[in-house]
């Protein structure tokens, strides 16, 4: 299994779309960023985890789409989410299996030192649109043929 893993505040700050979103809405931009790499999760079907920082005494886990391949990690109080995503990063089995996405030089040496993938926000993004643009042609692409297979067994 593939996993992505995303320092979320942090992409988000680093991003002028989602930082207006953010302005008194920090859950509107949150589900915007989920949105955006929604389809990196259906189209390669890559564990995605957006890491945010909290207030709560313990790791808490929530899964907007019910589906546990698609998760929000609210990292405890005492530790940020860049030590929860280099903590995971460092506990995986194949740490080339995992990319983390953060605009923080540190976390992306951090990743990097554990074997995983660092990116930036702007190459998340890249991904996301190339994933999108393969499932709409995959979407096309099958109800094209679902047209040309139907018939009408009905002679009016």
């Amino acid at each position: 299994m593939r996993y992505l893993l995303i320092d979320a505040y942090n992409v988000i700050c680093a991003t002028d779309s989602l930082r207006e979103i953010m302005q008194g809405k920090l859950d509107t931009a949150r589900d915007q960023l989920a949105e955006i790499v929604r389809s990196i999760h259906d189209a390669e079907a890559v564990h995605v985890a957006l890491v945010l920082d909290s207030r709560n005494d313990k790791l808490e886990v929530e899964h907007p789409y019910k589906v546990k391949t698609f998760e929000y990690l609210y990292a405890p109080a005492a530790l940020t989410a860049d030590g929860v995503i280099e903590r995971m990063v460092a506990r995986v089995n194949n740490p080339n299996d995992t990319s983390v996405v953060s605009n923080d030089r540190m976390v992306r040496e951090s990743v990097r030192a554990n074997g995983a993938i660092a990116l930036r926000p702007e190459e998340l993004f890249e991904w996301a649109r190339g994933c999108e643009l393969r499932l709409s042609q995959d979407t096309r692409r099958r109800n094209a043929a679902n047209a040309k297979d139907f018939r009408n067994g009905l002679d009016l």
